[in-house]
């Protein structure tokens, strides 16, 4: 399937959606359960995915990537989250910078697009969301 994050175009693969057990799937509310310990001391709040700057990632699997460090392939990542979304498991929040105020967008990912791309596609308006560090100010 295909999705749309403003002028971004990336694909989950249906047998991807079909393994995580979607087809008859809906968001339950406007986002995933944030894992609140996944950061301790550090404020989550919700920002809209809209948004958020695209993040036009061109990986091993389109916006999707193999984790070698932790032995999980692109697919094994994404049906793993989508799985977490339907049983309302608790998963970690992105992390965002605040744009500047002239900016098109108010946030910019720096980290979680995994999550953040599913939550898109399954159909949350919302993520839950802490303060990153802008590696693109480097």
């Amino acid at each position: 399937m295909w999705f749309f994050h403003h002028d971004f175009r990336f694909e989950v693969p249906d047998q991807w959606w079909a393994e995580a057990g979607l087809a008859d799937s809906l968001p339950s509310g406007n986002s995933y359960q944030a894992d609140l310990t996944a950061f301790p001391g550090r404020n989550t709040y919700l920002v809209l995915i809209d948004e958020v700057e695209p993040v036009p990632r061109q990986l091993s699997h389109g916006v999707f990537n193999n984790d070698s460090q932790a032995g999980l392939s692109a697919r094994d990542r994404v049906v793993r989250i989508f799985r977490g979304f339907t049983t309302g498991a608790a998963i970690p929040p992105v992390e965002v910078v605040t744009l500047s105020a002239g900016s098109v967008y108010k946030y910019r990912l720096t980290h979680g697009a995994h999550r953040f791309y599913c939550a898109l596609a399954f159909g949350f308006s919302e993520v839950p969301a802490i303060d990153g560090f802008d590696v693109g100010s480097l």
